[in-house]
């Protein structure tokens, strides 16, 4: 690690996580901020969940009615 950098320890959510090189992380300079609002975009271990909704299918145009 670079020493002119002041990089700070991980914390527990980081457990696991391949960017994590000697109790630091390789990307993220203070990686508790990045724990903050959720989970780390940048964490290998964790499975990202995605909302799944129902999907309109188009089938094809409407005609338009006369006046």
């Amino acid at each position: 690690m670079n020493n002119a950098v002041d990089w700070k320890p991980v914390v527990e959510q980081c457990n696991g996580c391949e960017n994590v090189v000697e109790e630091h992380c390789r990307i993220w300079i203070a990686p508790s901020a990045k724990w903050r609002m959720g989970n780390c975009p940048s964490a290998t271990h964790m499975k990202v969940e995605t909302k799944g909704g129902t999907v309109k299918v188009r089938v094809g145009q409407q005609k338009q009615k006369k006046k």
